[in-house]
């Protein structure tokens, strides 16, 4: 369609004062309702010369071919039949289409089309393919690859999809990040905003998607019930996870690794362990506490080196017995505060663990609170600074989660401030584990189950800046759940945690990315369900860790009751 400009009649003749003022007025007017006109005819235009410029590098470009070329020629690819520029000298043995290191896209893409697909196996989609995608798939388990983003225009390719079919799929960039799933019924779009590299910069919206990818398989590490599970980060491949080996009793241990398989299970000790907890001051080190049977507090420092980990000689933290519980944090590489109920019914303890080479010295005992008694077992501890930590508990009345800073001079810790009530928790709380994150030095995230007659799961922002911690918002979210929940956390960065559950709708695992905005606003994602079927529900069953931004290491005892590590992926 040609772009038109409408005349303007009014001609206004200075020479003419009687009539000049009222056909001037009238030539503004005139003017001022065809700018829109102008400025779409400048578009129109620029469009014009685009395709000229496109039509003219066309006239003489021939086919693409393996071979040599220099920079700045001209191909047209066999793929899409879109012309594509060299960007650099050399062997060039690779489609332009499927090649955005070394070709630019110079024709326009296409902004429309659609196409109706029935498949039972991937999808890849190229910068020729229809901008609506009307999928059904036909098999579990498959995905929609984006074209390369370098084909594309910046802003102008919105592909959309409707999933027609009865199996969910899952959308990846090209390259392999996940971006969302599709679920029957759905209608997703998403628009690329950055054609820099293959992968692109991408953004996805509709309704209720879930940007958890959850299609990666499971390793099952033994064939042996495993429980009181805890799992710390060594780096963005690796992680060491310990757990009770049920059959033996004795407290084990095993590297799980990301893109590699992971170790074998190996003993630590011969004693009956229970209430595990593990952190790592070190990528190649870290330290693990546990219960004896009477409940004695014991610990080692476990050197790692590939897959193989050495324990130091265990130490006695304390001696006492009779109460439950542990959690640990590392303040630094040679530092590790250890939190524990010395005896039942009784409030919670705690000690510095210095570490020097494989050997533990534990710190005189301190009440972490000296009032409240803790509810046993429930006990987490999170690193604010190398001498400031938060210390969670649930009471042994109401089981309401109770908040504790603690300051660390040398090797002593010490009590902060006053002990923060969470009185909101609604109904009767839940005996079960919940899920603490150390956001920054000033504020932190507690996500815990509550009574499923208020709504399940109950998210604390707290501020933590100073000497007591303090509620800065709370938020209470249903997760489709029939009884109570065991709850795991993990921090992903400044603002942002995943969140964990066994007992959830799935009857297995569902999880939750939350996120603190700046303006200490709590948003929680759309809750991606069924990360692992059949998990019951029990302390112990179930740890995460990060091992980047974007993806999550899950530990669990399988339906099976078997060790289980599966790597989650959130949306890049």
């Amino acid at each position: 369609m040609v772009m038109t400009v409408d005349t303007i009649t009014a001609d206004p003749d200075s020479s003419v004062p009687e009539t000049f003022n009222a056909q001037a007025d009238l030539a503004w007017a005139q003017l001022r309702e065809r700018i829109p006109q102008m400025n779409a005819q400048t578009e129109y235009v620029a469009g014009l010369a685009a395709d000229v410029e496109a039509a003219a590098e066309s006239v003489s470009v021939a086919k693409w071919v393996s071979g040599s070329y220099t920079e700045g020629n001209v191909a047209w690819s066999p793929t899409d039949f879109l012309n594509y520029r060299c960007k650099n000298t050399g062997s060039r043995t690779i489609d332009p289409a499927l090649d955005p290191t070394n070709w630019q896209l110079l024709t326009k893409t296409n902004p429309g089309g659609s196409d109706t697909t029935s498949s039972a196996v991937d999808i890849a989609l190229t910068s020729a393919s229809g901008r609506l995608q009307i999928i059904s798939m036909t098999a579990s388990s498959k995905k929609v690859t984006m074209p390369s983003a370098s084909t594309l225009n910046k802003g102008a390719p919105v592909f959309v999809f409707q999933n027609a079919g009865q199996y969910r799929f899952a959308v990846h960039k090209y390259g392999g990040a996940f971006l969302c799933y599709v679920n029957p019924g759905q209608v997703v779009a998403l628009h690329c905003s950055d054609i820099s590299s293959g992968a692109g910069v991408w953004q996805v919206s509709g309704e209720a998607i879930d940007q958890t990818y959850s299609g990666n398989s499971a390793e099952v590490i033994n064939a042996v019930d495993s429980r009181y599970i805890s799992v710390a980060m060594l780096s963005s491949t690796k992680a060491i996870c310990c757990f009770r080996n049920n059959s033996t009793t004795y407290l084990n241990a095993v590297i799980v690794n990301y893109g590699s398989a992971s170790g074998t299970p190996a003993a630590v000790n011969a004693e009956a362990s229970l209430d595990i907890s593990v952190a790592a001051q070190a990528s190649n080190q870290a330290t693990v506490v546990y219960k004896t049977s009477t409940g004695a507090t014991k610990g080692y420092v476990l050197d790692i080196s590939g897959n193989t980990i050495m324990p130091g000689t265990v130490a006695t933290i304390d001696a006492t017995t009779g109460g439950s519980g542990t959690a640990i944090a590392a303040l630094s590489s040679t530092q590790l505060l250890c939190v524990y109920q010395g005896s039942a019914a009784s409030t919670p303890k705690e000690r510095i663990l210095d570490i020097s080479g494989s050997a533990i010295t534990p710190s005189a005992e301190v009440a972490t609170d000296g009032a409240t008694n803790c509810a046993a077992t429930y006990l987490r501890v999170g690193k604010i600074s190398s001498s400031k930590a938060l210390v969670c508990f649930r009471n042994d009345t109401g089981k309401k989660i109770q908040a504790r800073l603690q300051s660390v001079t040398v090797s002593t810790p010490a009590p902060t401030g006053t002990l923060l009530d969470f009185a909101a928790m609604p109904g009767t709380s839940p005996s079960l584990l919940f899920g603490l994150v150390i956001l920054s030095t000033t504020r932190a995230l507690v996500v815990t189950g509550i009574d499923r007659t208020y709504g399940d799961v109950m998210i604390f922002l707290l501020d933590i800046s100073g000497t007591t911690p303090s509620i800065l918002r709370n938020k209470t979210i249903r997760v489709g759940a029939s009884g109570s929940l065991d709850i795991t956390a993990t921090k992903i960065d400044a603002n942002t945690a995943y969140a964990s559950w066994t007992g959830g709708g799935s009857l297995g695992i569902d999880g939750i990315t939350v996120r603190a905005t700046n303006d200490d606003n709590i948003i929680v994602s759309t809750v991606a369900d069924k990360l692992e079927a059949s998990v019951a529900v029990s302390n112990g069953y179930l740890d995460v860790t990060a091992l980047d931004g974007t993806h999550i290491l899950q530990v669990c005892r399988n339906s099976s009751s078997y060790l289980s590590a599966k790597v989650l992926e959130l949306a890049a």
